[in-house]
């Protein structure tokens, strides 16, 4: 379940309208919504790292240098006030945020919860807290020589597990050098979107060497669920994209962040379905890469998930295919030809897992290079007004036809819609009366999928047709 959904969608809008504020005032003509933490160089999208191909040590799991821990930078001088200090280029309350709101502090904490304590002993660990397949995650699990003097295990998911170990660039940082510099140092580069997508990625699907399988769903382990333009927003983001920030960093649009974060997320979903660790534990393969729901329903004839979109059958075990379908609209738009090429290999792919695994790996593979090929593409092309009309058309109409029967399409539909309304309000494309009533009707479909366990696609659809109306008017 995504927990309480009117909260989060409430966050969404929120934070995405703080952002909006500062940077419309000087940004009025740029083509797409301001999304925190993004970064250019001259208005260009920089080199990111591209995806690794399965058995690839990925650039977040590479030593980076030591990591100094949280304290390095909880100063009140750095980024430990209380309030935002005025006149200074960033907030300088970062490390509060981020102890105070942030769920990647908690991590480590829900490792000594109840449930951390059943799913320990159901996996047949001695504890949650000291498991390298729980730390990898929930914790900055450096080895220990990478570890320094203030370093600590129990402060979570903290600012170098993100931004990188500070030993190499720390110095310069507090120096007021250009940001430039402190990449070229050692600091990660979470504002460029690849680079963004990729890191978070590692932890909320999972990369080489951290997977949330089965098993770990079966001793019960919360279902993963990411977008990366919308987890941005209700991180909650510790920075304000204001004229400071551009300058430093430049600026790019929600739907670069959301486009390219599928087609990342679908390049690890391939990964791990090549990757000769999921393909086969006895008779089936790795049945955490499958749609959930084409196996946890209720069960009821009348309501079960038929993947008719697929042309597979009704009692198939169908692989989850939510961040494609979201690739498959964006491209469309911009690479008409790449994204009939991906939906061809997507269906060729969903066919091979009901008769031939080496057919799947094949599949899998032209999967793969297709999302891969879509990268650069998204991360710089500038969506115009017509852009995201088309994209937030192509979204819903994915859903009506046949989308809409899966949870997991339900989930990424909402949250597309939710950056495609945000962008076309941020860049001048909405009114704010007509922004203000897309995100009521937004609420509607938050609503009609709050628990997964009784999740009812007519709802949807019903939720899905009052946005539609609201946004022909």
């Amino acid at each position: 379940m995504l927990g309480s959904i009117r909260i989060v969608s409430r966050l969404i809008q929120a934070t995405r309208l703080n952002h909006a504020i500062g940077l419309t005032v000087f940004m009025a003509c740029a083509s797409g919504a301001f999304t925190p933490a993004i970064g250019q160089t001259q208005g260009q999208m920089p080199a990111a790292p591209f995806p690794a191909a399965p058995g690839q040590t990925m650039r977040a799991q590479a030593s980076d240098g030591v990591h100094l821990g949280v304290a390095a930078c909880a100063g009140s001088n750095c980024h430990g006030a209380t309030e935002p200090i005025a006149g200074s280029s960033v907030m300088q309350n970062e490390f509060t945020i981020w102890t105070t709101r942030d769920k990647h502090r908690r991590a480590y904490d829900v490792l000594l919860d109840d449930r951390a304590v059943r799913m320990a002993r159901a996996l047949g660990l001695p504890d949650a807290k000291s498991a390298p397949v729980c730390l990898d995650c929930h914790a900055d699990n450096v080895p220990a020589e990478e570890r320094g003097r203030q370093f600590q295990l129990a402060d979570g998911v903290g600012c170098e597990a993100c931004h990188g170990g500070a030993s190499t660039w720390l110095g310069i940082h507090i120096s007021g050098v250009s940001h430039r510099d402190n990449l070229a140092a050692g600091l990660y580069p979470t504002e460029q979107p690849v680079a963004r997508a990729e890191k978070c990625l590692s932890c909320h699907f999972g990369d080489a060497g951290r997977f949330v399988n089965h098993r770990l769903y079966g001793a019960g382990h919360p279902r993963l669920t990411f977008e990366l333009d919308t987890f941005t927003a209700i991180e909650p983001a510790h920075f304000v994209v204001d004229r400071d920030y551009v300058q430093r960093k430049g600026v790019i649009t929600d739907l670069q962040v959301w486009s390219a974060g599928q087609a990342i997320a679908l390049v690890r979903r391939m990964d791990a379905l090549l990757d000769p660790r999921h393909n086969h534990q006895g008779t089936f393969p790795e049945p955490a890469l499958f749609d959930c729901q084409s196996c946890h329903h209720v069960f009821d004839s009348l309501h079960a998930p038929r993947p008719t979109a697929t042309g597979l059958g009704p009692g198939t075990v169908k692989l989850n295919d939510a961040n494609a379908a979201m690739l498959r609209v964006a491209a469309q738009r911009i690479a008409p030809a790449a994204a009939t090429a991906l939906a061809t290999h997507m269906q060729e792919l969903h066919r091979a897992t009901d008769t031939d695994w080496t057919l799947v790996q094949r599949e899998a593979g032209a999967v793969r290079r297709a999302a891969v090929e879509l990268v650069p593409a998204l991360a710089g092309h500038q969506f115009t007004a017509q852009d995201m009309r088309a994209m937030a058309d192509g979204v819903i109409a994915a859903a009506l036809n046949g989308g809409a029967d899966e949870y997991s399409h339900a989930e990424q539909t909402t949250m597309a819609l939710e950056s495609l309304v945000s962008g076309m309000r941020s860049a001048g494309f909405l009114d704010d009366g007509r922004a203000q009533a897309l995100k009521t009707a937004m609420s509607g479909l938050y609503e009609s999928f709050a628990n997964d366990a009784v999740y009812r696609p007519d709802a949807f659809v019903k939720a899905l047709h009052d946005f539609q109306r609201m946004m022909g008017r």
